[in-house]
């Protein structure tokens, strides 16, 4: 199973246990103070300090996202399968690595083929990936 479908499941099986938490916790607040909007009301209220923590977090991940430099990988598409709307999932070699391989999701990708060399972007936390088409054959791998 690629992994792409791997994680469109676990993407699901997640927001369908969150839906399910959240009516389990509506629910035991509503029986504790007996009716739904004070059951609200009251939910809202003990979630204040934690929901904020969280979206500190997040804003702090958006932030290294956004700021850290993106990976610059020099390589030669492998293998290409276009995706719904224009993107694209792309195999490609890795340097130093005696033959491993790679993939990402490239928006907009469709136009690439396969065996032309390539600039990919990824970037550090989340490895989403940009692509950029090369006039010459991909940089030599340097291992170090």
């Amino acid at each position: 199973m690629p992994a792409l479908h791997v994680a469109s499941a676990l993407e699901g099986l997640i927001a369908v246990v969150a839906a399910l938490l959240l009516v389990v916790l509506c629910w035991r607040a509503r029986a504790r103070t007996g009716s739904w909007r004070a059951g609200l009301l009251d939910l809202a209220r003990r979630t204040g300090r934690p929901l904020q923590g969280l979206m500190t977090v997040a804003l702090l991940l958006v932030g290294a996202e956004l700021l850290l430099p993106a990976e610059r990988i020099s390589a030669e598409v492998s293998h290409l399968q276009v995706l719904e709307g224009g993107a694209a999932e792309l195999s490609y070699s890795l340097c130093c690595t005696g033959g491993g391989m790679d993939a990402c999701v490239v928006p907009g990708g469709a136009a690439l083929r396969p065996g032309q060399p390539i600039e990919l972007r990824r970037t550090r936390l989340l490895g989403r990936c940009s692509a950029r088409v090369l006039d010459g054959p991909p940089a030599p791998c340097r291992c170090s």
